[in-house]
């Protein structure tokens, strides 16, 4: 996909002033600027890499350049300067559309595109709602400070799940990010759709269980979703949508394993008297063959004590004879 917005009339070199004659006027932003991506998108050692790699195309410079000029190959200053964006010399357009972001983050770096498809609402939240156009930076410290200026109700309530409670950053899931691959032509992901799918990521990216059994109900988070759930909150749920504390957990194995349940309910453990008998409080409930329990001490083997042995009652017999011997000679004398 390629999109340019122009700015004013076709510029030459000699237009183009530089960013120090910006400076002279505009000292907040050029401070904002000097340390952004956008300055350092030439000479960063990633990129200069994936260059030099590529054979150094100059494709790579109507992105990573200023005043690129596709006829000759050259250009005015490396890097995305000033008037990459507002035009050369004293132009000054303020253009802060989308469309003037798609000049260069589309294509192999499809954010345009992906944020075209992300849906009615996201299309509302242009480029300069979340980021600075200096810097390039989020305008709040957190993608998820980002996320809560339109879904705050949504993630108060996120807040209280497990996820939230372990800090986990809205971004994390819901903002895939792969590189592109330059040499086959694949575009990589920038990840503003901000849909996750099971093609993209799965709970096992982060959790990294083995669903030993339990993996007849898939290898994607869909499997993990047939006990959770919801994907937010982590809670339990039966087939009915009605939600389980964990310490419930047997009704949900119950959905499946019947025949076990009816036999725990007919057993010790499933009398009333023995509410907190649980299955997990035995079986690993991602892995339920094996036993969640500590191993039981091994209990030496008992054997009968050892009577005396056959030298020592020999030698026994001896001495007790040789003593009532020596008794009886004594008498007769």
């Amino acid at each position: 996909m390629s999109i340019t917005v122009v700015l004013g009339d076709p510029e030459s070199a000699e237009d183009y002033k530089g960013p120090v004659h910006c400076a002279s006027c505009h000292m907040d932003p050029m401070e904002d600027w000097i340390y952004s991506s956008h300055q350092k998108a030439f000479n960063d050692p990633e990129f200069q890499e994936e260059y030099q790699k590529l054979g150094s195309p100059e494709s790579c410079l109507s992105c990573h350049t200023t005043g690129f000029d596709e006829e000759d190959g050259t250009y005015i200053n490396e890097g995305v300067t000033c008037e990459e964006c507002h035009g050369p010399g004293d132009t000054m357009n303020l253009d802060t559309s989308p469309e003037l972001c798609a000049n260069c983050h589309s294509g192999p770096y499809p954010t345009y595109e992906e944020w075209k498809d992300s849906g009615p609402s996201h299309l509302e939240a242009t480029c300069t709602l979340c980021h600075d156009q200096h810097t390039t930076e989020l305008l709040a410290e957190t993608p998820t400070e980002t996320c809560s200026s339109c879904h705050g109700t949504h993630l108060e309530a996120v807040e209280e799940t497990k996820h939230g409670e372990s800090g986990v950053e809205c971004a994390e899931c819901h903002m895939y990010i792969t590189p592109p691959d330059f040499e086959k032509g694949i575009p990589g992901s920038t990840g503003h759709d901000f849909v996750m799918t099971s093609e993209e990521l799965d709970c096992q990216t982060c959790h990294n269980r083995t669903l030993s059994k339990h993996d007849v109900l898939g290898t994607d988070e869909f499997a993990c979703l047939s006990c959770h759930g919801e994907i937010h909150s982590l809670e339990l749920k039966l087939i009915n949508e009605d939600v389980l504390p964990r310490e419930d957990s047997v009704r949900l194995c119950a959905q499946c394993h019947n025949e076990r349940y009816t036999s725990w309910k007919q057993g010790t453990h499933g009398k009333p008297e023995d509410p907190e008998a649980q299955c997990v409080e035995c079986h690993d409930p991602h892995d339920p063959v094996v036993a969640n329990i500590p191993t039981l001490p091994v209990v030496p083997e008992r054997r009968p004590p050892a009577g005396p042995s056959i030298p020592f009652t020999a030698g026994f017999i001896v001495i007790v004879g040789v003593l009532g011997f020596a008794i009886i000679l004594l008498r007769w004398r």
